[in-house]
């Protein structure tokens, strides 16, 4: 089939009339389980021993998401990236609630008292802990991974 001009273009970018394959998506974390995995992608692209990194990062990031899930009315948002210039692994948790996140420190908790860890544990364990209010509601907690 030709029109006037010559032959027909083919349909799509492609030279050979093919599709280009999709971009691969940013992987939807909506899980604690599937924050974990991305945090394990993200670590295994550095060298050298990044095992406490690796550790570190997957229980606060557990910490936040389920929290953001049982406290805060639900996880929002997740990303985690390489900040490759400040040789840090950056994980920002969002979630539906204002409120910022409480606990007591470690050691002056009773140790037989259940729950009420989470927020002093991602704090023992992150280099650095940011709370801040999101524009439409809701809060980010941006946590950071020295390596």
């Amino acid at each position: 089939m030709s029109h006037a001009d010559g032959p027909v273009p083919p349909h799509g970018p492609g030279t050979d009339g093919t599709l280009p394959l999709p971009r691969p998506r940013p992987r939807q974390v909506v899980t604690a389980g599937e924050a974990r995995l991305l945090l394990a992608d993200l670590v295994r692209t550095l060298d050298g021993d990044t095992a406490l990194l690796l550790a570190n990062a997957k229980l606060a990031a557990t910490e936040l998401v389920v929290n953001a899930h049982r406290h805060a009315g639900g996880l929002t948002g997740f990303h985690a990236g390489l900040d490759h210039e400040h040789r840090r692994l950056v994980v920002d948790v969002e979630d539906a609630d204002d409120r910022h996140p409480v606990g007591e420190p470690l050691a002056q908790r009773d140790p037989e008292a259940p729950g009420g860890r989470g927020w002093a544990l991602v704090q023992v364990l992150a280099s650095t802990c940011l709370v801040e209010p999101l524009p439409g509601g809701g809060k980010r907690i941006r946590i950071a991974f020295a390596f």
